[in-house]
């Protein structure tokens, strides 16, 4: 029901242009309209429905905007939730890595993933799948597994499902979003 209000959002979002990017205002990216629960455990619900799970050690999130899901899928399943955070914090064993977004690029610093470590990675949206490539390198490089990928949709003219489906992982996601100009199409997967 919840995702129902969500779909209706995201159809009624405003298409904002930054260079090449286009971005959609809606609540779960944009908080605009207000993000409500309901939405975010109706999407934390059907993504767990998709997602495996229950082998993972830890969630793995970038900042910003896949934590507030992330942070969801982390109660509902009491695995440990690490944030790849923009800021240094100068802990031991952190790591540095570079991603480029579909609008950004920049550098995240992950800790607290260690050899063996089985790591679900949950983001908000796939676009061009740069950030989530970054992190599968990154956790592969630390010894780690990356045993699945959720994400709340999937913005559909940017490839990043198709392209890390190049890599071998089949993301789950709950909608595709597509752009066709400042309409916004959205479906289920």
């Amino acid at each position: 029901m919840s995702l129902d209000l969500l779909k209706e959002q995201l159809r009624k979002g405003e298409v904002i242009r930054k260079k090449d990017y286009r971005y959609i205002v809606n609540p779960i990216t944009e908080q605009e309209p207000a993000l409500e629960p309901a939405i975010l455990t109706d999407c934390a619900d059907k993504l767990l429905e998709k997602l495996n799970y229950k082998k993972a050690t830890k969630i793995l999130t970038p900042e910003a905007m896949g934590i507030p899901i992330a942070t969801v899928i982390s109660l509902k399943t009491s695995i440990p939730l690490i944030i790849a955070t923009k800021r240094k914090k100068r802990v031991l064993n952190e790591i540095v890595i570079e991603y480029t977004s579909g609008y950004e690029k920049g550098v995240l610093h992950i800790n607290n993933i260690k050899r063996g470590d089985k790591i679900l990675i949950i983001d908000d949206l796939i676009s061009t799948g740069g950030t989530i490539m970054a992190m599968i390198e990154s956790v592969r490089k630390l010894g780690a597994e990356v045993t699945d990928i959720g994400a709340i949709f999937n913005k559909v003219d940017y490839q990043g499902v198709k392209e890390l489906g190049k890599i071998g992982f089949q993301v789950k996601t709950l909608l595709n979003v597509k752009l066709n100009e400042n309409e916004i199409e959205v479906k289920d997967c």
